[in-house]
């Protein structure tokens, strides 16, 4: 149970820190390549400016000129509104035609800035309309090559992903370290627990086994001098003493449990014939409201101790019984490839989802199992016999539909 808890500790710890650290560093990310990109964005602004005399200057010359440095770090293309070429400065030969291709087609007084990718090179791109009193009369195009800047911000964020997944493994082991620390006391206190029950039900056996004796012994000599209300009074007392033995021999098996100290005797049982012979048992006590049927696979046989497995069936009709005012109750016997499966299934009052994890705790009782008998032990013994087969037991159920008990075991 606590080596559970603790991976669970673990896994939320872990879980939590990634979900944290991973919106940390997304935030980062984007915020990093924010202030870069603005900060590109400005020069570019300030390239612009120095840039736009230009248009004036070549508008109405006869030749367009289209100069070409490869060692460039700004690049420029000068248009009239009516999108016809005025005069530039290029790094990248045939970066013109391609970006033209993307905004030969925009509103000259538009005012853009867009990524542009061309022959494996990232450029941020500027576009920005050039006024002649209060009028567009043309356009310009800035831009400058970004592919340094994107490649770093590629392997930075892989970088990031590699430090965010090798940071959350570290914090998961470290979290595991801790919760295994933090719950060294915790597990000292429940093994006491379990020590002082198993401890205190080998102690009250005794007295309550005195206790019941001396009432026998005063029914059988003093019957003659009771009054009615005496013999009544003793009655009560062997019924009340008969309830407490069956708690303590409960309570005992359970502890034993916890310590391992539980010793079965398995065999081959014929468990076809078994669940025959106790679902016969219990359609002859069956209320006559509830109809009682079978489903048992022919010819399944398990490793395991018979007595157990018989008292598992008594414990999960029993409490199909006692929570099923009318309706149906089916036991059901499967045998699958690599395990034989068991249910059983009631139309009762059932659970809601918030009390099926609760169900096989020990002492736990729901509020409409508070209105009836028990000691809230059943299911707790039902688990230990069924993790005893190394099987496993699960509940599945609705509200005023019913529930169902499902038991498989390994074959």
């Amino acid at each position: 149970m606590f080596h559970k808890t603790k991976k669970k500790l673990s896994f939320l710890y872990a879980t939590l820190y990634f979900l944290l650290f991973s919106l940390f560093v997304i935030v980062l990310y984007f915020s990093l390549v924010k202030l870069m990109e603005n900060q590109q964005i400005n020069e570019l602004e300030g390239f612009y400016v120095r840039q736009e005399h230009d248009f004036f200057e070549h508008v109405h010359a006869n030749t367009k000129t289209l100069s070409y440095d490869p060692n460039r770090s700004f690049f420029y293309y000068i248009y009239t509104k009516d999108h016809k070429f005025v005069h530039g400065d290029e790094s990248y030969k045939g970066l013109k035609n391609q970006i033209e291709k993307t905004f030969g087609d925009r509103n000259p007084g538009d005012d853009l800035v867009q990524h542009f990718e061309w022959q494996d090179e990232h450029f941020l791109l500027l576009k920005k309309p050039i006024f002649n009193d209060d009028t567009v009369a043309g356009y310009i195009i800035v831009g400058k090559s970004m592919t340094s800047q994107h490649h770093f911000f590629q392997m930075t964020k892989y970088l990031l992903m590699l430090l965010t997944c090798i940071s959350t493994v570290l914090i998961g082991l470290l979290s595991y370290y801790l919760a295994g620390k933090a719950m060294v006391p915790i597990q000292w206190s429940f093994d006491k627990q379990k020590k002082f029950v198993s401890d205190a039900s080998h102690e009250l056996r005794t007295p309550l086994s005195i206790f019941y004796s001396s009432l026998e012994i005063l029914e059988a000599e003093e019957a003659k001098h009771l009054s009615p209300f005496g013999k009544e009074l003793i009655m009560d007392l062997k019924d009340e003493s008969e309830l407490m033995k069956e708690l303590i021999d409960k309570m005992l098996f359970l502890a034993r449990h916890d310590q391992q100290q539980v010793s079965i005797q398995k065999e081959i049982i014929p468990l076809s014939t078994l669940l025959k012979k106790v679902g016969t048992k219990f359609q002859r006590i069956m209320p006559p409201d509830i109809q009682f049927s079978t489903e048992i696979q022919e010819n399944i046989k398990l490793l395991g101790d018979a007595s157990k497995i018989q008292e598992l069936l008594y414990i999960l009709l029993d409490n199909a019984i006692r929570y099923t005012n009318s309706g149906a109750i089916t036991l059901t016997l499967l045998k699958n490839r690599d395990s034989v499966k068991i249910t059983v299934a009631d139309s009762g009052i059932g659970m809601t989802e918030q009390e099926l994890p609760l169900v096989f705790e020990r002492f736990y009782r729901s509020d409409a199992a508070r209105q009836r008998n028990g000691t809230g032990l059943g299911l707790a013994i039902a688990k230990a016999i069924v993790e005893q087969h190394d099987g496993k037991i699960y509940a599945t159920s609705k509200v005023g539909k019913g529930t169902i008990f499902h038991i498989e075991f390994p074959i």
